[in-house]
């Protein structure tokens, strides 16, 4: 559930587009139910002497066991439906949903001050963080009764951090793509395998391969340029002038 709610939560930050909360909240109650469906049943076939992580049962048992067993797969498979379902929420919204500019959920945290979807240099410039829930206390004042109070000039104020955050007043120059992290990372998955089946035989090729794979990254990652080249913009440069 909080893997999900996450995912909600945080697609406006990539794609700056909202999914679809009709869609969300069918998502929500088929997970709900089918969660519920398949796990507590498991706890009444346990008091019934059935055993975790198995898939038979003695038929001596009784028909009860084989009811809450097609239960409990009944379940599973509602779960596994509410994650297609948000699978099709994600791709149509990434194409279609509405478009947000900034600041769908009227947050606090200054991540969702940025324009939507986030620039790839993150914030063009240092933020300063002057109190807990900063961005909060830069939209909102309180009146004498505790109650938050809007700032007057809100939407200029959410307009200006678009522009600002799109039209950076520096040039901004980010670290080169790699592809050597992706590559630790498989060789860290041949590691973990290799771990997994040390007493087979594929045990021991898989650590080699994968401590290889992992050091042969690392060395060309530390040699790899920082940053590609580039010129001075701030200069134009020189014209040819021919007679």
């Amino acid at each position: 559930m909080g893997l999900f709610s996450g995912l909600y939560y945080y697609f406006p930050l990539f794609t700056g587009r909202l999914m679809s909360e009709k869609i969300g909240k069918i998502q929500f109650w088929m997970m709900f139910i089918g969660m519920n469906m398949t796990f507590a049943p498991m706890h009444w076939l346990g008091l019934q002497g059935m055993p975790r992580r198995t898939w038979v049962w003695f038929e001596e048992m009784g028909s009860t066991v084989a009811f809450w067993n097609l239960f409990a797969t009944v379940g599973a498979f509602v779960i596994a439906s509410s994650v297609a379902l948000f699978a099709v929420n994600f791709i149509v919204s990434k194409r279609r949903g509405q478009v947000v500019d900034i600041d769908p959920w009227d947050a606090r945290t200054i991540e969702w001050s940025l324009p939507l979807p986030v620039p790839a240099y993150n914030f063009a410039d240092n933020r300063t963080v002057e109190s807990l829930d900063d961005f909060w206390h830069k939209k909102y004042s309180e009146d004498a009764e505790g109650r938050a109070v809007a700032r007057p000039d809100l939407d200029e104020y959410l307009a200006k951090l678009v522009e600002d955050g799109r039209n950076p007043k520096e040039e901004i120059h980010l670290p080169a793509p790699s592809y050597f992290p992706f590559i630790v990372g498989v060789g860290m998955l041949f590691l973990a395998y290799g771990i997994t089946y040390i007493h087979d035989a594929i045990g021991i090729p898989l650590l080699a391969l994968g401590g290889l794979t992992v050091l042969g990254a690392f060395v060309g990652w530390s040699v790899e340029p920082l940053e590609e080249e580039h010129g001075d913009h701030g200069e134009p440069e020189e014209e040819e002038v021919t007679a």
